[in-house]
């Protein structure tokens, strides 16, 4: 049998990558200092893609501050010292500026560790890059529509006919990024509890058993993230909580896990 025949049957046998295998791949026969350029390089595209963010972002922050003012009402804004309003612009630009360049950061972390993972690894990471921003924005959306107007209501109104509320716009703008940013990493449950269930630590069968285990968490967490005195807000969040975790054992109940 001639040589090229033999080389033909060869490539025959050789799979191709599949198109996630040609997307994070890289050279498993790196030296150390080999990663430690690459992680420089990334980590220096990572500030690039942060400070891009931050520049898009300024020229749309002011309307996202009216945007976050609106669940607060009647409740006017105070500003104690000449530099918070631009300090407050430049926070709310940052946190903006995040967002924007978080995809491409998840990117470049996939990009750089991808090459240490198995295959079965490598199999989270695309749910994780497509569903991952597609809940937080979930859980920022349920946070701002759901959440805040009833506890801006709430304080508003207990005040009613007591004093004038003239809310510190910077107290103001960290607050509700804090109750956006926790409802947005509460809305990642799915998540995961998918990663977990590809290592084999859970499955839909334990999740099930566990459920009383899980409610008592949902509570705790909510207790814990809303800072209004009323239950109305914390189940809410609690009923939000199990939606997901229920979500997620009839997900994985459908994938046979």
């Amino acid at each position: 049998m001639s040589d090229s025949t033999l080389n033909e049957e060869e490539d025959e046998i050789i799979p191709e990558k599949s198109r996630l295998d040609q997307l994070f791949d890289g050279d498993h026969a790196m030296t150390l200092v080999d990663h430690l350029d690459e992680l420089r390089a990334r980590l220096i595209r990572s500030l690039f893609y942060i400070a891009a963010g931050f520049g898009i972002a300024c020229f749309v922050t002011k309307d996202v501050l009216r945007f976050l003012e609106r669940p607060a009402g009647d409740i006017k804004f105070q500003a104690l010292s000449v530099e918070e309003p631009i300090v407050v612009f430049c926070k709310v630009a940052f946190y903006i500026g995040i967002v924007i360049s978080s995809p491409f950061i998840l990117y470049e972390v996939c990009r750089f560790v991808a090459p240490g993972l198995t295959k079965k690894e490598k199999q989270i990471i695309t749910p994780a890059l497509i569903g991952g921003p597609i809940l937080f924005v979930c859980g920022v959306a349920f946070a701002y529509y759901f959440l805040l107007p009833p506890m801006m209501h709430f304080f508003t109104s207990f005040s009613a006919g007591v004093t004038v509320i003239n809310q510190r716009l910077d107290f103001y703008i960290s607050l509700v990024s804090s109750i956006l940013l926790y409802m947005g990493l509460c809305f990642q449950l799915p998540i995961v509890l998918f990663a977990l269930s590809f290592t084999g630590l859970v499955d839909s069968d334990k999740l099930i058993k566990y459920w009383r285990y899980a409610v008592f968490g949902a509570s705790v967490v909510a207790l814990v993230i809303t800072p209004d005195p009323t239950a109305f807000s914390m189940f809410m969040v609690m009923g939000a909580l199990v939606g997901l975790y229920a979500i997620t054992v009839v997900m994985l109940k459908l994938f046979g896990r």
